[in-house]
């Protein structure tokens, strides 16, 4: 009798199971919008497989899209940057995926009332189930102002499972600052002196984050803060946690510090917070859906001695 090793059993075992799974995909039906053609489409919901369109984050997904498909092999995709519907070629794979605008999707259903496609994550042409947790629904047009008798705008709005998410989250960043999470609407702050300039840092500005897509600004929340007339010439960047109640709380230096130095430059940092900041600014907390809560920013405050 031949003797097989533990290793080749296994291998042999994993590719069974992916020959399965690429199998089932193949049995799906080809998706067709052929009976759909030249009806629009506007995106009012889009979720993760618990239901909810918030991460524990912060981070939120949004439906917007508004979309029509002219062809089995191409989709219509409306740009609001340059206000008019863009063509984007369709390429199909494993039958029931198909992708377009760099993104790929299996079709759950497909009527001229709505549509509902799951986001899947693919590598090397193989699909990531684990990771393919995102769900978009869209209707028609047609169907919001008909039969529904209201505006995409109101169905766009966040549920009531993503308030009462939210509002557990912040009372968890507001009790542990550990817990803390981006703020749909991060921390404001104006300057209430004549020696300290505030002035908000746009993705397309820092070179640090390198490219930032404008709809994910407000998770990176970052400011520049200069003082004139301070007692000498200094330049810090640190992260800081902005409590519900406004508070400043140095977090962590954004550039590495050598250990020998990371006791005294934390101390002048929060001498600066304490002395400056909190004395200079109006802070206004971050919230999201109308709750305040703790969420970390970045500064960059430079002091210039008179």
């Amino acid at each position: 009798m031949k003797f097989f090793p533990p290793v080749f059993l296994f291998s042999l075992f994993l590719l069974f199971i992916s020959c399965g799974h690429i199998s089932k995909i193949n049995e799906e039906p080809a998706p067709t919008f052929t009976a759909i053609k030249g009806i629009k489409y506007t995106e009012v919901k889009r979720r993760f497989n618990n239901g909810l369109s918030f991460t524990d984050q912060g981070f939120q997904l949004e439906p917007e899209w508004n979309i029509y498909f002219n062809a089995d092999d191409s989709v219509r995709i409306f740009s609001p940057e340059k206000k008019q519907y863009m063509t984007y070629r369709i390429f199909h794979s494993h039958k029931a995926l198909f992708q377009f605008a760099r993104e790929w999707f299996r079709v759950k259903h497909v009527s001229k009332d709505s549509l509902i496609f799951q986001v899947m994550e693919l590598e090397s042409r193989a699909v990531i189930e684990d990771l393919s947790t995102i769900t978009m629904t869209l209707y028609s047009d047609d169907y919001i102002k008909n039969v529904l008798k209201t505006t995409a705008e109101k169905l766009k709005a966040p549920s009531k499972e993503d308030s009462l998410f939210i509002k557990y989250r912040a009372i968890q960043a507001n009790s542990d600052p550990d817990s803390a999470f981006a703020a749909r609407n991060p921390v404001k702050m104006t300057s209430k002196s004549k020696i300290t300039r505030v002035e908000k840092i746009m993705p397309s500005l820092d070179p640090y984050l390198g490219h930032v897509n404008r709809s994910e600004e407000y998770l990176y929340p970052e400011y520049r803060i200069n003082i004139d007339k301070a007692y000498q010439d200094f330049q810090y960047s640190f992260s800081v946690i902005v409590d519900h109640n406004g508070r400043m709380h140095f977090k962590q230096f954004l550039v590495a510090v050598e250990p020998e130095f990371i006791e005294t430059k934390t101390k002048v940092a929060r001498g600066i917070i304490d002395v400056y900041l909190r004395n200079t600014l109006d802070i206004i907390p971050g919230n999201t859906l109308g709750f305040p809560h703790s969420s970390v920013i970045s500064l960059h405050v430079i002091g210039r001695k008179p």
